[in-house]
C-alpha cells in the first residue's frame, strides 16, 4: 500500500454522476490500486469506490469551500494529485517518480478575460488569463499542502465576495505565489490536464493512451454529455486492450 498513488478531488452537491465517472476511471487504470479521497461536506454522498470519505464543515461559496477541503486533508508526506472532479484518467501518474514536494500545471493559454462573467469583475478588465491567473486549479501534487492552502485561505477570504463565489482559488494562489517568491515545479499541462471540449472517441482514448496522457479534464456548457459518452468508450478502450 506504501507505493499506491494519492488522488484528491472536491465534490458537493447532490448529482454525483460527474464524480463517479472519475473515480470509475481512475480504478479502472490503476485496477483499484490506488488510494481516491472524496473531499467533501457532511451532506454530500458517498461516492462508491473511493477509499476514504473526507467530510468538513465547509463554506457555501464553492471557492472557499475547495480550499478548506484541500487544507483539511490528512497529508502524511506522500505526494497526493488533487484534480477537478469532471476529469477522466488514461493513465497512472507514478506520483513516486516525482522528487519534489510541490508540483503546478501552468496554462498553455493566455486568452483576454471576459471581466462580465459570470458577474462584473473589474480586477479582469482588458486583462489575460495567464496575467491574473497563471496557474491551474484542476490538477496539482502536494506533498504537505496544510500550510500553502490555508495562507491561499486567508488571501480568498480577504478579497471581495465576488471572488469567494468563482475564481477565487486560482487569483489567491498567484498573489500567493507572487508576494513568497515559491519556486514551482511544473507538470506539463498536455500530459497532466489536457483540455477536452468535445467527446472522446475510443480512438482519441488510443492516441492520447500512445501519447502517455495521464488525465483529461472537461470544458465548456456541454461538458456533463462529453465525460458521460467519453466515460463509455474510455471502458470500451481499456476492455479491447485489456491493459
Amino acid at each position: 500500500m506504501s507505493s499506491f498513488d494519492q488522488i484528491a478531488f472536491f465534490w458537493v452537491g447532490t448529482d454525483n454522476q460527474i464524480p463517479t465517472f472519475l473515480v470509475n476511471s481512475i480504478n479502472i487504470v490503476y485496477k483499484r490500486r490506488v488510494k481516491i479521497f472524496h473531499l467533501t461536506n457532511y451532506t454530500t454522498r458517498k461516492i462508491n469506490g473511493t477509499t476514504r470519505t473526507i467530510r468538513s464543515h465547509l463554506s457555501e461559496n464553492l471557492m472557499v469551500a475547495r480550499l478548506q477541503a484541500y487544507k483539511n486533508f490528512p497529508y502524511n508526506n506522500k505526494l497526493t494529485f488533487f484534480c477537478d472532479a469532471d476529469s477522466l484518467f488514461i493513465r497512472k501518474l507514478n506520483l513516486f517518480d516525482l522528487p519534489e514536494d510541490i508540483y503546478f500545471i501552468k496554462r498553455s493559454e493566455n486568452f483576454i478575460m471576459n471581466h462580465n462573467w459570470p458577474e462584473f469583475y473589474p480586477e479582469f478588465v482588458n486583462k489575460y488569463s495567464g496575467e491574473i491567473m497563471p496557474y491551474l486549479f484542476g490538477g496539482m501534487a502536494l506533498r504537505d499542502g496544510e500550510k500553502l492552502f490555508s495562507e491561499i485561505l486567508k488571501i480568498c477570504l480577504d478579497l471581495p465576495l465576488r471572488f469567494q463565489r468563482w475564481y477565487g482559488d486560482q487569483y489567491a494562489l498567484k498573489i500567493f505565489l507572487e508576494k513568497n517568491r515559491i519556486k514551482t515545479n511544473l507538470l506539463p499541462i498536455n500530459i497532466y490536464l489536457k483540455v477536452m471540449k468535445k467527446i472522446v472517441s475510443e480512438e482519441d482514448f488510443k492516441i492520447l493512451f500512445v501519447n502517455n496522457v495521464k488525465m483529461i479534464t472537461f470544458k465548456g456548457p456541454k461538458s456533463k454529455k462529453f465525460i458521460d459518452e467519453s466515460s463509455a468508450n474510455l471502458i470500451h478502450f481499456y476492455k479491447k486492450n485489456q491493459f
